[in-house]
């Protein structure tokens, strides 16, 4: 990765004399791509127990679709996978979760091959049987994750659907030279009538809502229909106070001032504090998670139902779950790894950095978003009427 050395330097001078960008970060509280023909084939068992069956012992095929988020592989990642498997990858980016199923739904499974849901959004998309199985003989590297992430509570039974891409937090992020002295201890803040139009939250229904819910003191992931109208009622009345509800550009504007303070991402908050960092200076972005708790989330990968082209998918997530490949994402993306065997090939200040590894405290604070079931459909419906209000 030697085009990344320099920023690298600056990381890692910053680190050693701070240990984050985690304004507050004591007081956090909140959780845990030759011609193949595609079609499936049913492989044998795997270490872990788990079902093999989605189909990936054949030819390589020359193609693969992604469906992702933004900014997702360090520069060359995709082309150092083309070169050495010589597949061609053709990447699109979806800004949620819902956008990503909608998409799907919509338009067919078979348009994309590989797609990259968050936790929660793998068990719906398996009771939608929208995505496969994995056949985990396909992806030898997938022994090479943590205990943590090899029996997932987001992806149960016999069969594996999905492997962790990255994981990380939701909390606050705010630039001081738009916004001094923000106090990001509560998530009161993003309720302050002193950044009216200024401020955004994630345009993602389950982190939005969950905010709220923490920030009334309830589980994210409560089936009670008079919390989640409470939450809804808090989130309208927020409303007026916001800028937009935004999951793709936080970090540009956080960089160019144009917003602050936001609902962040934990990445996409070092995103932004590492383009605005200057020797001597340090960076104007900071990022905690409020004291009354947040989300631990994880991107994951999984191979659609009807994908085309299955083998490459699956020798794509065999390539990211290397080692030194897995390594590399998190020395760009300054989220955590689920990859154990990346450890020794991940920077030491990120890995002694509590605002991307949590301490053991923190993370029983916070929480995976679960699926819900039937609940889902009330988080919809007021997730529609606060789109809508």
């Amino acid at each position: 990765m030697p085009q990344n050395e320099p920023r690298r330097s600056n990381r890692r001078s910053f680190l050693k004399r701070t240990g984050a960008v985690s304004v507050g970060i004591a007081g956090l509280a909140g959780c845990t791509g030759g011609g193949g023909s595609g079609d499936e084939s049913d492989g044998g068992g795997s270490d872990g127990g788990k079902s093999t069956d989605g189909g990936s012992n054949g030819e390589l095929e020359q193609t693969l679709n992604i469906f992702q988020w933004t900014d997702y592989w360090p520069d060359g990642f995709i082309s150092g996978f083309e070169e050495e498997t010589g597949v061609n990858v053709s990447v699109s980016n979806f800004a949620s979760n819902e956008e990503m199923f909608n998409a799907l739904k919509a338009g067919g499974t078979e348009q994309y091959d590989l797609i990259f849901p968050s936790d929660y959004m793998v068990n719906v998309m398996v009771d939608q049987e929208m995505i496969r199985p994995l056949n985990l003989d396909a992806i030898p590297n997938f022994s090479n994750l943590s205990g943590r992430f090899e029996e997932a509570p987001y992806d149960p039974g016999e069969k594996r659907y999905s492997a962790p891409y990255q994981w990380g937090t939701s909390g606050i992020a705010y630039n001081e030279n738009m916004t001094e002295s923000v106090d990001t201890s509560s998530w009161e803040v993003m309720w302050n009538g002193d950044y009216a139009g200024q401020m955004t939250m994630l345009d993602d229904m389950r982190e939005t809502i969950g905010a709220a819910l923490k920030h009334l003191g309830y589980s994210l992931n409560t089936k009670n229909e008079d919390e989640i109208r409470e939450a809804k009622e808090l989130l309208i009345q927020q409303k007026e106070l916001l800028k937009t509800y935004d999951s793709a550009n936080f970090p540009t504007n956080l960089i160019n001032e144009q917003a602050s303070p936001v609902h962040a991402w934990s990445g996409g908050a070092f995103q932004a504090y590492w383009e605005t960092w200057k020797e001597g200076e340090g960076s104007p972005i900071h990022y905690s998670v409020p004291k009354e708790g947040g989300v631990v989330w994880v991107d994951t990968a999984a191979v659609t139902k009807e994908a085309s082209h299955p083998n490459a998918a699956h020798a794509f997530i065999n390539y990211f779950l290397d080692a030194e490949h897995g390594a590399e994402i998190t020395n760009y993306t300054y989220y955590g790894s689920p990859n154990e065997a990346a450890k020794e090939h991940i920077a030491d200040e990120i890995l002694e950095n509590e605002s991307i590894y949590p301490s053991d405290e923190t993370m029983s604070n916070l929480e995976f978003i679960q699926n819900l079931g039937q609940a889902t459909t009330v988080y919809d419906s007021a997730w529609q009427e606060i789109k809508s209000a």
